[in-house]
């Protein structure tokens, strides 16, 4: 196992793993074809967010370093030693031309959000009426299914945001998406197989993996997962993003839902697994119905969180389980406890009923459509070399360089300015089709104005455009 001691001398903590593992590579203490340790596992190890780790190794990946092997790990790749002169020394963080090359001036990750603009003051109030000594459940070991205010609370606002329809019996409120699908993992046992997009939300996609369920990826189309390649396949959970599918930003129309929905009808063990994750944040039309919401015969599993709505670090979920299932997990519920404390969950129960959540929705759907639009007019003046795509919702877009650069190269010059994109290929199973090559993901939630001008300024440098 790789140990390193962090510097905390003003470098994120993926820079000094990226850096460590990299010098170790051209030392050659870490060798040609060594496997890394696994991402879950080095984070662990570290005392760091799979996140964390996730970014180093995509860092080591784009620049060459590292080859990501699907279904197996990540391996050291062959790098002839330099023959002119020595070894190029590594430059020690503390210097100013480290700073001035690696530092990160401008972050266009995917998942973060505007933290600014949480409601502190809102939640404060909350944790003070919340926390009370006159309520005995507190402290109590909380219900299996979760905080019975907050599956009420949810029942409401589901129904009236998504068109979800369900009773508070049917909810499972859970630490993450991850945690929900290891429930699911333990309701079905290892004989399921999951169906996922191609390209993937790649941490459920590992999730399934390691739980030992067999795992099928389908390339999408224009339209989203294709029926023909399931029509041979049985006793599968299909994992879908409709309304934003994930990375590309393709929304499933009504035509396609019905077909996916009539496949499952078709085998007694089939289901269709809907994550939800950023519903809320739709820009140019009202957020698209839920799948759940035409499924008249309980096939479809319905899953959201509170990490894009209201903070990544809220780690609550919540999954709308159909009666069959909710039957299953009762019976096995003994050897399951919830994972979130009941103080969470009962300020969220509250977030919600008084009315606070939806406040903060709108606020910050009209701060990230802003957002976008700045983004989308300062990439509109460097020209027709770039394609714009997946814009209409979330908190990232996607842009495709027409130069012939490659997306390895793109994410090198950019971050040698100090531009932190990502790579799309880190979340395609069997290779990148040609027609997403030179693409990477921009994200905006948590950058200001400015800071969006700032970075599309030393893109246009960095790509020479």
């Amino acid at each position: 196992m790789i140990t390193i001691q962090f510097k905390n001398q003003g470098q994120s903590l993926y820079e000094e793993i990226y850096e460590f593992i990299k010098s170790e590579i051209r030392l050659g203490h870490i060798k040609f074809n060594e496997k890394l340790p696994s991402k879950r596992g080095l984070a662990a190890h570290l005392a760091v967010s799979v996140n964390t780790v996730d970014s180093a190794y995509a860092q080591l990946v784009a620049e060459g370093y590292v080859e990501a092997i699907p279904k197996k790990g990540f391996f050291v790749c062959q790098i002839d030693k330099y023959l002119h002169g020595e070894e190029p020394a590594v430059l020690d963080n503390n210097s100013s031309n480290s700073r001035e090359i690696e530092e990160i001036i401008i972050d266009f990750s995917p998942n973060a959000i505007d933290t600014k603009l949480f409601p502190y003051d809102t939640f404060r109030k909350i944790f003070k009426a919340t926390f009370s000594e006159y309520d005995l459940n507190l402290l109590k070991k909380p219900h299996i299914q979760g905080d019975l205010d907050l599956r009420k609370s949810l029942v409401t606002l589901l129904y009236r945001s998504r068109g979800v329809t369900c009773s508070e019996d049917q909810i499972i409120i859970g630490a993450g998406t991850d945690n929900l699908l290891q429930i699911l993992g333990l309701i079905w046992g290892r004989d399921k197989g999951f169906v996922f997009e191609n390209p993937v939300y790649l941490k459920a996609y590992k999730i399934v993996e390691n739980m030992g369920n067999k795992v099928i990826p389908i390339d999408i189309d224009k339209k989203g997962i294709p029926i023909e390649p399931l029509k041979n396949l049985s006793n599968i959970a299909i994992y879908v993003t409709p309304s934003h599918q994930f990375p590309l930003g393709i929304s499933m129309p009504i035509d396609r839902r019905i077909k996916l929905l009539n496949f499952a009808n078709q085998g007694e063990e089939n289901y269709v697994i809907e994550d939800d994750y950023d519903s809320e944040f739709r820009y140019n039309e009202k957020p698209l119905p839920s799948l759940q919401s035409i499924d008249k015969n309980g096939k479809v599993i319905y899953i959201g969180t509170f990490s894009k709505s209201i903070a990544p670090s809220i780690r609550i979920s919540y999954m709308v389980l159909p009666k069959p299932l909710l039957k299953i997990y009762l019976e096995i519920s003994d050897g399951i406890s919830s994972p979130v404390s009941s103080l969470e969950q009962k300020m969220i129960a509250e977030f919600i009923a008084s009315g606070h959540f939806e406040k903060h929705i709108n606020k910050m759907r009209k701060v990230y459509k802003e957002k976008r639009m700045v983004l989308i007019n300062t990439l509109n003046q460097l020209g027709k070399k770039i394609k714009v795509s997946g814009e209409n919702a979330g908190h990232h877009l996607l842009i495709q360089l027409k130069t012939g650069m490659t997306e390895k190269t793109m994410c090198e010059r950019a971050l040698e300015l100090g531009v932190m994109v990502y790579p799309i290929s880190t979340y395609f199973i069997h290779g990148v089709p040609k027609k997403y090559e030179s693409m990477i993901l921009l994200g905006y939630g948590s950058l200001t104005y400015e800071e969006i001008d700032q970075g599309v300024c030393l893109l246009k440098k960095a790509w020479g455009l």
